[in-house]
């Protein structure tokens, strides 16, 4: 179910009626609403909605910025939309915040405006801009339950074990490489699974920019280290990653495995002068080694039946 806030001053009749009617047109594609007034609005509770329309008001101009710029911060890949009263140039207006939504991210869905109290008409586009401003399920039956499974590489390690976890899960598409995920993609779908490679104690940095932008999401992580998955190391990897999928989203489960480290790009670093940064000792240039191979078939086994287990949690 999709989860929409309404934001404004409750206060101002217009924006009031103009808010109980978007509430309507979501509500009737089966969204659950929420009407938050924005002289106390937490925008720290935003990161829990698909989707919010703001209300706005000469009357209330300045509570309105201060309120619409921290929320799109909380919104990113969400869907956003303004309502209220603007008497002059209301076009040009919705350009603006239409411009500034994008630098946040955000998905315009549209504003609807009139220059003082609501017609009928008015109120009747507002219905239809709280239709638009959440997702219903009903029209898209073919993605209600579509898993895309998402990898970000540089060695063939996420990919292997995308392309192999992906045999697990009947109602997949992908796998995709991670840099062409856009917010249109990630608006559309509820779930997926995220392959990623472990780089300076964490996911990689294309991994943690795209869980980044996801909000109210169903997770499920898998990933490769050069280091023994029962190491330190991997423990630590294990607590950052899944603290950040679960953040803003839910996480179902997390794997994570060895993955063969590119030798030759570590090798280089064994010329940099000892105490120097960066410097590769002939020792751990030795336990490097052992990454090779991996993931083997075992764990790639491993990793389809963990996979399986998460999706029931659906």
């Amino acid at each position: 179910m999709s989860r929409l806030a309404v934001i404004c001053n409750s206060s101002i009749e217009t924006l009031a009626a103009m808010a109980s009617a978007i509430a309507a047109g979501a509500q009737g594609k089966g969204a659950h609403v929420r009407i938050l007034d924005a002289s106390c609005a937490d925008t720290e509770r935003l990161s829990c909605f698909d989707a919010a329309a703001f209300g706005f008001s000469p009357a209330c101009e300045q509570m309105f910025w201060s309120v619409y710029v921290k929320a799109l911060e909380k919104l990113p890949g969400r869907r956003v939309s303004v309502f209220g009263v603007c008497p002059d140039n209301a076009d040009g207006f919705a350009d603006t915040l239409c411009r500034i939504g994008r630098l946040s991210k955000t998905v315009w869905k549209g504003a609807c405006f009139c220059a003082d109290a609501p017609s009928a008409e008015t109120l009747a586009a507002c219905r239809a801009l709280g239709e638009t401003a959440v997702r219903a399920r009903e029209e898209r039956p073919d993605l209600a339950d579509t898993v895309p499974i998402i990898f970000s590489t540089i060695t063939g390690n996420a990919y292997k074990l995308a392309a192999a976890v992906s045999e697990a899960v009947p109602n997949h598409v992908g796998p995709y490489n991670i840099r062409y995920i856009n917010d249109e993609v990630i608006e559309k779908f509820d779930a997926f699974i995220l392959s990623y490679w472990c780089n300076h104690g964490t996911a990689d940095d294309d991994t943690i920019e795209l869980i980044r932008r996801m909000r109210g999401k169903k997770l499920i992580v898998v990933g490769t280290l050069g280091a023994a998955r029962d190491s330190k190391h991997a423990n630590d990897v294990c607590a950052r990653v899944e603290a950040l999928a679960s953040e803003n989203n839910t996480l179902l489960g997390h794997y994570l495995c060895r993955g063969s480290i590119d030798l030759r790009r570590t090798a280089a670093r064994m010329r940099i002068p000892e105490g120097q940064k960066g410097h590769l000792s002939a020792e751990r240039f030795e336990k490097q080694k052992l990454s090779l191979g991996h993931p083997d078939e075992a764990e790639l086994s491993e990793a389809k039946a963990a996979v399986e287990a998460f999706l029931k949690k659906l």
